[in-house]
């Protein structure tokens, strides 16, 4: 394994249309980590709080930029 931790958000569609039955849950359950939760969007910093990774790696699509600045300032002290 090469991943400690999993926290996962939601899928949306952003510029296409929904597939039915695709959704983060689909991924979710995939993953053979004991540490993952799959959490809304509105949640990650506060789930981010208090975390110390040696290493943090977001990946997504759509407003997921929206958390850069507030991921940037939680760990710059």
């Amino acid at each position: 394994e090469q991943l400690d931790e999993l926290i996962l958000l939601d899928i949306y569609p952003a510029r296409e249309k929904p597939i039915k039955g695709v959704n983060s849950g689909i991924i979710f359950d995939r993953v053979g980590l004991e540490s993952k939760m799959m959490i809304e969007k509105e949640q990650l910093i506060s789930v981010l709080t208090g975390m110390e990774p040696d290493v943090l790696l977001t990946m997504g699509a759509g407003d997921i930029d929206q958390f850069v600045r507030p991921i940037e300032n939680l760990y710059s002290g």
